[in-house]
């Protein structure tokens, strides 16, 4: 996990060539996210849950961002009030959905 300013202004200006068009579709799962049309989907670190989880902290929580750059991104944000804390980067999607899950 990276969370700096530096990381979280990299996850903004993904953000911000992430697009915002498409349908929603309904999901199956909570593993079923990944392709163009589940990008800013929220997601979690798998065996998270707030705010059941006693153990939950910054980071645990972020946007699903899409591929860039020929990586699969996920914003990270901290839990209250969701502001953008950093970013994940991931080769595959198997890696990505291997921690994280839909919220």
């Amino acid at each position: 996990m990276t969370v700096s300013t530096d990381a979280a202004r990299q996850a903004f200006a993904f953000a911000m060539a992430t697009p915002v068009t498409g349908t929603i579709q309904q999901r199956i799962d909570r593993s079923d996210f990944g392709d163009a049309d589940s990008c800013w989907l929220k997601v979690r670190r798998i065996g998270r849950d707030y705010p059941f989880g006693d153990d939950v902290k910054d980071g645990d929580f972020g946007l699903y961002l899409g591929q860039h750059e020929g990586e699969y991104v996920v914003a990270l944000q901290s839990i209250l009030p969701g502001d953008i804390i950093g970013c994940e980067h991931f080769d595959s999607l198997a890696q990505l959905r291997a921690s994280w899950e839909l919220d």
